[in-house]
């Protein structure tokens, strides 16, 4: 399985994991599966029932039509897992090796339909601020039209930093964006510089929370086993920052309680179950 289900288990995931961006890794992962004959009922199911938000959109591109085309270079195969059902898992890899895919080398017949570069620019004025953006995209161009959709379901650019409004009109009176270290203007056409939260194949919600859980008592070996049986990798990146010695600077704000079943992370004064996003690290700009 691509997808770690946490029900009844030892952990349970940020309280807001469902409402993430999908990660177009992952996505591109499931419909790989799909298309070398993967059960599409299981990913439904999982769409539908845990609200997966990965699950959720490669049905939904499924259900469009959308394949992979570069079939011949992977094969859904049974492989050694020491983690797994008798020691093996279910896994798309490179044709003829072991090498879980990560999903960005699919290719789908979908690819060519829409400009990504031009995707990423329009999300990009949306995340600097120019939400004039919303009066004309259901009107124009069908690229604006799918910036749009992916705005309303949460996408951002995670580099704006990189970026800043020039003070002076570009054609027409339109707001021109430039690079915030040489003043020259990115490529309307070009996405190559412009990174969105879906581009991760983990919510940084749930690595956080999962950091808190191994800080806080839990095992991580648990994660580290859940990240090679269910190729679960927000699990892989919570045990490799453990392990590199990222430090949670909030700890003491939070505890490992017991409820319903599950081992929750919450705030000391309370019993709900905390957003990844309140655990703050070293790495941040200010920890």
């Amino acid at each position: 399985m691509l997808l770690l289900v946490s029900a009844g288990g030892a952990w349970s995931q940020s309280a807001d994991w469902q409402s993430v961006i999908w990660r177009e890794p992952q996505v591109r992962y499931i419909l790989a599966d799909l298309t070398l004959g993967g059960n599409p009922a299981l990913y439904r199911d999982y769409a539908t029932r845990e609200k997966d938000p990965d699950s959720r959109e490669a049905i939904r591109l499924w259900d469009a039509g959308s394949r992979v085309v570069n079939t011949n270079d992977f094969e859904r195969r049974w492989v050694t897992n020491k983690f797994g059902k008798d020691g093996r898992v279910m896994r798309v890899v490179l044709r003829g090796t072991e090498r879980t895919i990560t999903g960005n080398e699919v290719l789908l017949n979908s690819d060519a339909a829409l400009n990504e570069g031009r995707i990423r620019y329009i999300l990009l004025e949306l995340s600097l601020g120019n939400l004039s953006v919303v009066d004309w995209s259901g009107r124009f161009e069908p690229e604006a039209v799918e910036a749009l959709r992916r705005w309303k379901a949460g996408a951002r650019v995670v580099n704006t930093n990189w970026f800043t409004v020039s003070t002076e009109s570009g054609p027409k009176g339109s707001t021109e964006i430039i690079f915030r270290h040489n003043g020259r203007r990115p490529k309307r056409l070009s996405g190559d510089f412009i990174r969105l939260n879906s581009d991760l194949p983990y919510p940084e919600t749930n690595v956080r929370y999962f950091m808190a859980d191994i800080a806080l008592g839990g095992n991580i070996e648990f994660y580290r086993a859940a990240a090679e049986r269910d190729h679960e990798m927000g699990c892989l990146e919570a045990v490799r920052r453990t392990e590199e010695g990222y430090r949670i600077t909030n700890l003491d704000q939070f505890a490992r309680k017991q409820g319903d079943g599950k081992t929750v992370i919450t705030r000391k004064s309370s019993n709900e179950r905390i957003s990844g996003m309140a655990v703050k690290l070293s790495s941040d700009p200010n920890p």
